[in-house]
């Protein structure tokens, strides 16, 4: 049997063929890799019926049932708490038994007191005693006569903060209240005692902040000292935001001053993240019309300070704003940053409108260089009043959503999509520090597909942005990572842990404390072919390095080229007589003119 060789023109029918293989596989690489918000807030009947109170009340996006989807807690400004569990493809309202009177609520916070791991709830109001329930074996135990906690019926209280300033291994609280001269009452500061009570130690520690307006704290390890420092804002000019940082005795220091953020404006939200990917976290501040404000970590250089600036950056937004959130909802690895707009005045849904015109939420788009571009092409025009927001993944598809708990019967809900880029969603498990790790600060190092090594930070915060709280799942956009090489955990207390990897990406990874060296990685990477038609393609094989074989796909006589990605005729081609590269019709000629011979033994 004689086989040929592709003549000319088969070969340039599978080079046009592999050509629009190529065009159309890039087209769909660009079509794919193009993110959005997808508002998909009709499907979801969040019913929250918010339609009244004083600026607005809190969302959480925290898995409170522990069964790996993130769920969703909404306040409510009489009182009527809401509460929906994720399935992974929506949400149903559920109700847990808890009653939060008639007061007006503002922050809502899921943590674990007790470290049970299972997750209890603390509630602030308005005109009211602020509320803690503990989740006894799946019942929620109102404690809040018992717990501790002041039980004034006159403070104006608002944001909620969690993290163990004392390293004892407790998560402890601090309560923001709008200090009124009527109303003269400090922020709140309480140590949790490990036995499911508190005990108030804001004179000891010195954070009650002179009785003054504010909405709003976050715990953050910003000196990466192993101690939780405290960020406090203000919501008038005169009343200079506060930075306490921790003396690692149970007292703080404000250094506001020092490290160039003792700023006076009217402060609405304090959101923390890596927005320049240099490993420490910057800070954005919301204000009122005359503009919010980007400040720049630069503690670990020789400036020693935050520097201002929104201007380079163009995220001033210059409305009223409440809400602000760092979310990398395209996973190229560059923290963008979502900013609500809203009102100052009560509401009164939906005559409030008319009055004062709604306002659609904005997002920076980050691409790793300043300023960054506005990217009200992948959000919803959709104007509304906004308050706080809290991000998470209710479809564990790797790309972060947004809920905002707007003035209205629904709340809003937008929905991340996939793109070519990876991700990572990292949950820690405290043994020795609290269970959930709060406080922690978490940086992967993956290696991208060129064989660049780079690295991710974030920390685990629980008490956030403007009466928010984001999920648990730490997400980490990874762009077009290849693998995680490592991930270090930065334990609150001062105690690093190295869990080696390698790690697949576009996962969920749940770290525990102290059991980086023990049994294997169920996570690792595996390399080989993974491509299915090939001719030693791996099923197990988790990571393709190029190492995928087609030769068996080859007739007699030819070989894969992998240049061409097609099979051609091999150098020795005993039917290409003429020796031009290819059996062809001078061949046959050849071999007609020699028929009738006789051949030579």
């Amino acid at each position: 049997m004689i086989r040929f060789k592709p003549d000319q023109s088969t070969l340039f029918l599978r080079a046009l063929f592999k050509s629009s293989v190529l065009s159309c596989l890039l087209f769909c690489c660009v079509e794919s890799s193009f993110s959005q918000l997808v508002d998909v807030s009709n499907s979801m009947s969040l019913v929250t019926n918010h339609i009244g109170g004083f600026l607005g009340s809190g969302v959480s996006f925290a898995d409170f049932n522990d069964d790996g989807f993130d769920d969703l807690s909404f306040g409510h400004h009489t009182g009527e708490l809401k509460f929906f569990i994720g399935n992974g493809e929506g949400f149903e309202e559920i109700d847990l038994g808890i009653s939060n009177g008639e007061a007006e609520s503002k922050g809502i916070v899921w943590l674990d007191i007790d470290n049970d791991h299972d997750l209890d709830l603390i509630v602030t109001n308005r005109l009211s005693s602020n509320r803690m329930w503990e989740n006894v074996n799946g019942v929620m135990v109102d404690i809040s006569n018992s717990c501790g906690i002041s039980l004034s019926m006159s403070t104006r209280s608002y944001g909620i903060s969690v993290g163990d300033y004392n390293n004892d291994g407790f998560v402890d609280l601090y309560i923001c209240n709008y200090h009124t001269w009527i109303d003269a009452v400090e922020n709140e500061l309480y140590m949790n005692n490990g036995d499911g009570t508190f005990t108030e130690t804001t004179a000891i520690a010195g954070v009650g902040n002179n009785f003054q307006q504010s909405f709003q704290s976050t715990f953050i390890d910003i000196n990466h000292d192993g101690w939780l420092d405290l960020h406090v804002i203000n919501d008038r000019v005169e009343m200079y935001n506060a930075f306490y940082i921790n003396n690692g005795d149970g007292t703080f220091t404000d250094m506001a001053q020092s490290l160039g953020l003792d700023l006076g404006l009217y402060a609405m939200s304090s959101s923390f993240g890596d927005m320049d990917g240099d490993g420490d976290m910057d800070l954005y501040v919301t204000n009122g019309y005359d503009g919010n404000v980007l400040l720049e970590n630069h503690l670990f250089d020789p400036m020693e300070a935050f520097s201002d600036v929104t201007m380079s950056y163009g995220v001033g937004e210059y409305e009223l704003c409440w809400a602000a959130d760092w979310i990398d909802y395209d996973n190229d690895s560059e923290n963008d940053l979502y900013v609500a707009s809203g009102i100052t005045v009560y509401s009164d849904y939906p005559a409030i409108n008319e009055t004062f015109p709604q306002v659609t939420n904005s997002l920076y788009v980050n691409d790793g260089i300043s300023p960054f571009s506005n990217g009200y092409e992948d959000v919803p025009d959709w104007p509304q009043h906004t308050f706080a927001v809290a991000q998470g993944d209710y479809n564990n598809d790797g790309s972060p959503d947004l809920v905002s708990h707007r003035l209205g019967i629904y709340a809003s809900m937008l929905r991340g999509t996939p793109t070519n880029n990876k991700w990572a969603k990292i949950k820690l498990e405290g043994t020795e520090t609290n269970s959930m790790g709060i406080g922690a600060r978490i940086e992967v190092s993956y290696s991208d597909n060129f064989g660049t090594s780079k690295e991710k930070v974030d920390h685990v915060i629980a008490g956030e942005n403007y009466l928010g709280q984001n999920s648990f799942w730490q997400h980490f956009g990874l762009e077009n990572a290849s693998h995680i090489e490592s991930i270090t955990v930065h334990w609150i207390g001062g105690e690093t842990e190295v869990f080696d990897g390698p790690y697949e990406v576009n996962q969920h990874i749940t770290l525990t404390e102290g059991d980086s060296s023990g049994g294997s990685n169920s996570n690792s990477v595996v390399e080989g072919c993974t491509y299915p038609g090939a001719c030693n393609y791996d099923a197990e094989a988790t990571y393709d390095i190029g190492s995928c074989d087609f030769e068996c796909l080859c007739g007699e006589g030819t070989i894969w080229d992998v240049d061409s990605g097609t099979c051609v005729g091999s150098d020795d081609c005993p039917t290409d007589l003429n020796n031009n590269g290819a059996t062809e019709v001078g061949d046959l000629l050849m071999i007609l003119s020699f028929h009738g011979s006789s051949c030579s033994e």
